[in-house]
């Protein structure tokens, strides 16, 4: 049983890491969920594993669980720039805009050049009905963003804006 418990996890540590949005692998949400879990089974202090577990969390809109994980995360590190910023779309997603942009505020004085934070701003102003300060962190977003960064802009606002099936 322990041979296959470090065969499994060695797999797992070997999948990769994520970025603040992205996932661990090229596998479907629900199995990153899993591999995540796994590796929290670990190292239950690694901050950007719980991050990672809170987006996949937040790509199947299991929003609640999102948010659980980003609490943990904030309280350990009330200035991590993904949980704060990961915080404010899961809130967005809740329908919490005003909760969300406390968050975003944080997050923006940790990193004011972080293209997708300013995205997420932008949604958040538009939820808000303040489509002039939308249009300004849009105008951030093109000044902030290299040409191959639009696809991943257009596929954010997106995300946000949709509803899940």
């Amino acid at each position: 049983m322990k041979k296959i418990f470090f065969i499994i996890s060695t797999v797992l540590l070997l999948a990769g890491t994520a970025h603040a949005h992205g996932s661990i692998s090229k596998l479907p949400d629900s199995v990153q969920i899993l591999q995540y879990k796994m590796k929290l089974h670990m190292n239950v202090n690694d901050m950007d594993v719980r991050n990672s577990l809170a987006m996949a969390y937040f790509r199947t809109g299991k929003f609640a669980e999102a948010k659980k994980e980003l609490e943990v995360v904030l309280e350990k590190d009330a200035s991590n720039f993904d949980a704060l910023d990961g915080m404010g779309i899961v809130l967005i997603k809740m329908g919490k805009n005003e909760e969300a942009f406390s968050f975003f505020e944080q997050a923006e004085a940790i990193n004011p050049k972080d293209v997708l934070l300013h995205v997420h701003r932008a949604v958040n102003y538009k939820n808000l009905r303040k489509p002039k300060l939308a249009e300004e962190e849009m105008t951030k977003v093109r000044s902030l963003a290299n040409e191959s960064e639009s696809k991943e802009i257009d596929q954010e606002i997106v995300l946000l804006t949709s509803s899940l099936s």
